[in-house]
C-alpha cells in the first residue's frame, strides 16, 4: 500500500473507533438518564396518591376533633345514648324462602 492511502485508512478507522466510543459513551448514559424520567414519573404519581392519602387523614382526624363526629361515633359503632334517652335494638324478620314450583311463569 502507498502512505497516502495507508494514511487515510488510519484516519478512517480512528474516525470510525471516535464515533463508535462517542456513540457508546452516549447511547448508554441516555438510556440510563431515560430510566430514571420513566422512574421520576412512577414515583411523582405515587407520591400525589400518598399526598392524596395524606389529605384524607387530615381531614379526619379535623373531623374527629368535633364534638358533632365524636357523639355521631359513638352512636353508630358503640350504640351509646345520652342520659336521658333510651336505646332499643330492632331485630329484622328472618327471610321465608319460598318453594316455586318449576312450571310457567316461575320456570326459566
Amino acid at each position: 500500500m502507498r502512505r497516502p492511502a495507508l494514511r487515510r485508512l488510519t484516519l478512517v478507522a480512528v474516525a470510525l473507533l471516535s464515533a463508535g466510543a462517542a456513540l457508546l459513551l452516549g447511547v448508554v448514559p441516555f438510556q440510563g438518564w431515560l430510566e430514571q424520567r420513566d422512574r421520576n414519573a412512577a414515583l411523582r404519581i405515587e407520591v400525589e396518591a400518598v399526598e392524596a392519602g395524606n389529605r384524607d387523614y387530615e381531614d379526619r382526624i379535623d373531623a374527629l376533633d368535633t364534638d358533632a363526629e365524636i357523639e355521631r361515633l359513638a352512636r353508630e359503632e358503640y350504640g351509646l345514648v345520652r342520659p336521658d334517652e333510651e336505646a332499643y335494638a330492632i331485630q329484622s324478620t328472618p327471610r321465608v324462602e319460598f318453594d316455586v314450583p318449576g312450571i310457567w311463569p316461575f320456570a326459566d
